[in-house]
């Protein structure tokens, strides 16, 4: 779905990331917790990997190419062993969707700490892109 956007490699990965930052805010919100109690990261598909396309096109480097870099959001109990916010996270999971297009859709800036995070963080481009991938998301489901 990412290489379907009209957006260039780095921009996608911005969205990714911005839309990583919402999804972190509404997460915390859903399950009632600090916003230090959830981590998130953005890493590659491993099935990607798993296929050899990956690794043929990284080089030596181990670093996926732009063509092949199918990323994953993953939100994350922060303490060791978990305090129990990861398995009503993924039962929210729907309302999680939803709730993060609200919040880009409505936050009026073109890229806060509210949302997407600052325009410096994400590109100037990064709440669009965000919102196209959450739209695009939301579309599969």
């Amino acid at each position: 779905m990412l290489r379907e956007l009209p957006y260039s490699s780095t921009e996608r990965l911005d969205g990714v990331n911005g839309l990583a930052h919402a999804m972190q805010a509404i997460a915390t919100l859903l399950v009632m917790c600090d916003a230090r109690d959830l981590g998130v990261s953005v890493g590659e598909n491993p099935g990607v990997r798993d296929q050899g396309s990956g690794a043929a096109d990284a080089g030596s480097s181990g670093v996926p190419s732009a063509v092949t870099f199918e990323p994953n959001i993953y939100l994350y109990d922060k303490y060791p062993g978990g305090v129990g916010l990861s398995e009503p996270l993924f039962r929210l999971s729907d309302a999680l969707l939803e709730n993060t297009r609200k919040l880009i859709e409505r936050c009026a800036c073109p890229g806060c700490p509210s949302c997407v995070g600052p325009v410096g963080d994400v590109g100037e481009k990064g709440k669009g892109v965000a919102l196209a991938i959450l739209r695009g998301i939301l579309d599969s489901v």
